[in-house]
């Protein structure tokens, strides 16, 4: 499992990933944050394909579907980004220790 750290530029609040890839394709994330606008993700596990949400336009995101049902300013918030670049990240890590 590998965590990842950032601040988020609209709210300036810290938001942490924890993420562990399954197999080739699907990993699990678990979000930290005090931003009440995440607080519906925060705490639970979500299992996504990886290969697709860093290659997917956000606009196809599940991801980004996701974030955008808990969150009215998802457009000026960098959670998404920061989330996406963690899963690239550890889908990165995961590759070369494979």
């Amino acid at each position: 499992m590998c965590k990842y750290a950032s601040r988020c530029s609209l709210c300036n609040r810290t938001l942490e990933v924890q993420a562990q890839q399954q197999d080739m394709n699907i990993v699990k994330i678990k979000i930290s944050s005090d931003c009440p606008n995440l607080e519906p993700l925060v705490n639970r596990t979500i299992c996504l394909d990886a290969i697709y949400e860093v290659i997917a336009p956000k606009e196809r995101s599940l991801l980004y579907e996701l974030l955008k049902h808990c969150h009215q300013q998802i457009e000026s918030c960098t959670a998404y980004d920061i989330i996406k670049d963690s899963i690239g990240q550890n889908l990165g890590r995961y590759y070369e220790l494979v």
